[in-house]
């Protein structure tokens, strides 16, 4: 039933104090983050080690539920989130066991989810969602623990042309370079370097 878990939250006030702890202190990299205002907070995956990832939450403003979470509770572990293929399928097993489940939702494109209270599982709340994780990380870098979804390259993938756009990144512009879902980049400050490298290198 269960695919693996992807990852644990953690409720955290301040979003770059926390950042700065897992990555600066204990080597984390940062993959993907992305406000939902309609909630009222933020999320921030980071990959740690290998096979990890945190999932930091910071509230967006004093209505959401990770303003409450932390008001009641504190800075900490909020959440574990399962992996799944089937929610569907997931969602009717545990019913079928007398397990009672909420927030049944597939409103998010992409992602399926639902939640079991942390009343029925020893004091955790457990979140069960159907998703490909490579949907919700930046793409150029797949994380080891990852690599099972990236779809095997067919036999046209090196006939598929290059295209070349200006992104702004995580530490501003870069170049973003695609072929075939694969993707490179480059600080804009270092395109000139790079061509002439290649430049270089094709002249020899």
């Amino acid at each position: 039933m269960i695919r693996r878990i992807d990852h644990v939250a953690i409720a955290v006030r301040d979003l770059e104090r926390a950042k700065h702890f897992f990555i600066e202190c204990l080597g984390a990299r940062e993959l993907f983050s992305a406000p939902f205002a309609d909630q009222g907070f933020r999320w921030t995956t980071l990959e740690l080690g290998t096979s990890c990832f945190i999932e930091l939450i910071d509230p967006l403003d004093r209505q959401g539920f990770v303003h409450r979470f932390i008001e009641k509770r504190g800075e900490g572990p909020h959440h574990i989130t399962v992996q799944v293929d089937d929610l569907e399928a997931a969602h009717k097993r545990l019913e079928a066991k007398g397990i009672k489940t909420f927030g049944y939702s597939e409103a998010l494109p992409g992602w399926k989810e639902f939640y079991i209270h942390p009343k029925e599982a020893f004091g955790t709340l457990i979140q069960f969602a159907e998703f490909n994780p490579l949907d919700w990380i930046n793409p150029g870098y797949v994380p080891r623990s990852y690599r099972e979804f990236v779809p095997e390259q067919g036999p046209d993938t090196e006939d598929a042309p290059i295209s070349v756009r200006r992104i702004e990144g995580e530490r501003g512009a870069e170049i973003e370079i695609l072929r075939g879902g694969q993707a490179l980049h480059v600080p804009e400050d270092q395109a000139a370097d790079l061509i002439h490298a290649l430049e270089t290198f094709i002249s020899k």
